[in-house]
């Protein structure tokens, strides 16, 4: 699974963080309708401090995460971009380019992750959550590129295609995990299954995505 934890900025005394107490006000509420799940609430409170300062750290990075939450991983992507020019301190940087490579992931832009994942590991080498999302990247990455130039693979025997209309069953019924399971099990058994290789690949990366998580 792809690593990505959740960090709220709730306060702060340096001069390029919100400066008003109505800002601080806006983030706090903006910070207790997330923990409370009602992630567009809270963009919206984040959403009031930008409009007096577009370059805050937290807004930015807290409204990257409610956009997140909210599957909207375009602006998601706009935000964390923001929040990785606004602070100069290392680990607030590696933790806007960790979550900017991870709403790239999800718009399967492995190589723009991959960039991302790279530059969180230059402010912050210690992190091993990046360093394993980064290995991922790279796994999805090397499977899109061999779904797009698939190999010369051996027509499906008759148990290789009862199996994948098995995994279809699970898929449609949203267990991808399932589904790349059966999958892998009938490789095992019988190695024409591996005619199905970029479907299985394709439910790995749509599990893999699924487990996705904020810094």
């Amino acid at each position: 699974m792809i690593l990505l934890c959740v960090t709220l900025f709730f306060g702060g005394s340096q001069e390029s963080y919100a400066q008003t107490l109505e800002e601080k006000e806006w983030i706090a509420e903006g910070n207790k309708y997330y923990l409370q799940k009602e992630f567009d609430k809270a963009r919206v409170e984040y959403s009031k401090v930008l409009a007096t300062s577009p370059a805050s750290y937290k807004a930015n990075f807290n409204l990257g995460n409610a956009y997140f939450e909210l599957k909207n991983y375009k602006n998601a992507v706009t935000h964390f971009e923001k929040a990785t020019k606004a602070s100069p301190d290392k680990l607030e940087k590696a933790n806007a380019f960790h979550n900017l490579g991870n709403s790239l992931l999800q718009q399967h832009e492995y190589k723009k992750a991959i960039e991302s994942y790279k530059d969180a590991l230059r402010n912050n080498p210690k992190d091993n959550e990046t360093r394993y999302n980064l290995v991922l990247a790279k796994k999805l990455l090397n499977n899109q590129d061999k779904q797009q130039n698939p190999p010369d693979l051996p027509k499906p025997s008759e148990y290789a295609k009862q199996m994948k209309s098995k995994a279809d069953f699970e898929a449609e019924k949203g267990k991808f995990e399932v589904a790349r399971n059966l999958m892998l099990e009938a490789m095992q058994k019988d190695s024409t299954v591996m005619h199905y290789q970029s479907y299985i690949d394709k439910l790995t990366e749509i599990v893999v995505l699924d487990t996705i998580k904020l810094k």
